[in-house]
């Protein structure tokens, strides 16, 4: 089961108001109780197809990843920015099996609220950069690495990808390179675990 986000609480909430408004209110009659939760789920859907449409609504509405230690270096701006303080953190390195600030070597804050912990003895991991997100060149990715659009689209040149626009995801890290997957390497259907 998925982690609940706040849009779900607050969807939550809402409905409970229109449940209990309807349950104690003589006035109300069924088809306004219908009207409203129908006019709800409406609201719910539009909501939800506009933010998985648009990057800045998708970004505003969910957050982004907050790098708070990288390559061993504490990002204050970040812990701030997050209301973070360093006990906390610390607390939540232990969480991880981390426990010396010394032994982190990535820790991001995941914009649900997890932290992901990269420790200095995990060599077999590697801290990757997202570089293209379902077609899209993440320009700020880039800029923040230092890299540029013409060194990525010449690297997937390289692999033989020349539109990005048929790339689904493409990271980067130092120890590996690149890792691109295409629209053909995804699956496109349903993959069920359980029952």
């Amino acid at each position: 089961m998925s982690e609940i986000t706040p849009f779900d609480l607050v969807y939550t909430l809402v409905l409970g108001g229109i449940l209990e408004e309807s349950t104690y209110d003589d006035n109300v009659h069924v088809g306004h109780v219908l009207f409203a939760i129908a006019l709800w789920a409406v609201m719910i859907y539009g909501i939800e197809r506009i933010v998985q449409r648009n990057e800045k609504v998708n970004r505003w509405v969910k957050g982004e990843p907050s790098v708070l230690i990288k390559d061993g270096v504490i990002n204050m701006t970040e812990l701030t920015n997050n209301h973070i303080e360093m006990e906390q953190l610390r607390a939540i390195l232990r969480q991880q099996e981390c426990f010396s600030l010394e032994n982190a070597k990535h820790v991001i804050l995941e914009n649900a609220g997890q932290m992901s912990v990269l420790k200095k003895s995990d060599e077999d991991k590697a801290l990757s950069i997202l570089l293209v997100d379902e077609g899209q060149i993440q320009h700020k990715v880039l800029q923040s690495n230092q890299l540029t659009e013409s060194w990525l689209m010449e690297n997937l040149k390289k692999e033989g990808y020349a539109d990005v626009k048929q790339l689904i995801y493409v990271e980067w890290s130092e120890e590996k390179g690149l890792y691109i997957l295409n629209k053909e390497d995804v699956m496109h259907e349903s993959y069920r675990i359980d029952g």
